[in-house]
């Protein structure tokens, strides 16, 4: 009884182990991540993904999956990333870096200044500080898996503000997205992510750098969402980054359907 018991466990731990474990040898690429400049760069995430297409109900789901364990660069700004042996024709590699760690914002904010006015600005540059970031994505091909070295050039993401009116008043609590035309790499990474209007429909984040010219405003309601659409958006370059004003009218937010 006791065999059987441990032979059907151990069938049950086979079962639930992802088959590529037991591939051969996983396949090595070396990848090198830089900065504008070209220097390298340390303690950057590298993150591999490939676009998996999965048949249900009749319907087919493209649905991105890791291609590899996530790795960070050393100080050489180099890692090695160990590709699981799946099929895949869309493969990407994406590198991170923020420009000041976790560890880091809060070694700061214990030394910050006692001083409540003092604090409040000090609170405010390190909160500026820690929402930029520098990133790159580099699409794979079949034959990667025999390139000696990949590297990845790092942009400096870009800071947009804006403010969206609707009929002359600011839009508060609407969601603003703000992006370029789609690519592969989309595919895969979300890198246009949604930022919410403050009380005078103003909004400011850091993007990754692109075109930017295509606008999504959607705004929830509890009767179903209003949603609006922009191609061709025109912005204003300021000294801190982009600016975007948008002047829309009720009549031209679609409605999306229910909750």
């Amino acid at each position: 009884m006791g065999f059987s018991i441990r032979l059907i466990a151990i069938s049950v731990l086979m079962l639930a182990i992802p088959t590529d474990v037991f591939a051969d040898g996983p396949n090595r690429i070396s990848i090198r991540v830089v900065d504008e400049q070209g220097e390298p760069v340390a303690d950057a995430s590298v993150v591999a993904r490939y676009q998996q297409i999965i048949h249900q109900n009749g319907k087919e789901f493209r649905v991105p999956m890791e291609l590899a364990a996530p790795q960070t660069t050393n100080a050489d700004g180099r890692c090695e990333l160990l590709l699981y042996d799946v099929s895949w024709t869309l493969a990407a590699v994406h590198a991170l870096r923020a420009e000041l760690k976790t560890e880091e914002i809060m070694e700061m904010v214990d030394d910050a200044p006692t001083d409540p006015l003092a604090r409040e600005e000090f609170l405010r540059a390190l909160y500026e500080r820690g929402r930029r970031f520098s990133s790159a994505y580099h699409l794979l091909t079949l034959e990667a898996k025999g390139e000696p070295l990949i590297t990845l050039q790092m942009a400096k993401a870009i800071k947009v503000t804006g403010r969206v009116q609707v009929n002359g008043k600011p839009l508060a609590k609407a969601f603003v997205t703000i992006g370029s035309q789609p690519t592969a790499i989309d595919q895969l990474y979300s890198r246009w992510a949604p930022e919410l209007t403050d009380h005078e429909g103003k909004f400011a984040y850091y993007s990754v750098p692109g075109d930017l010219d295509r606008a999504r405003i959607v705004v929830e309601r509890a009767d179903g969402n209003r949603f609006l659409n922009l191609n061709d958006i025109r912005s204003k370059t300021t000294s801190a980054g982009l600016d975007f004003q948008f002047d829309t009218k009720a009549k031209d937010f679609t409605r999306e359907g229910k909750l």
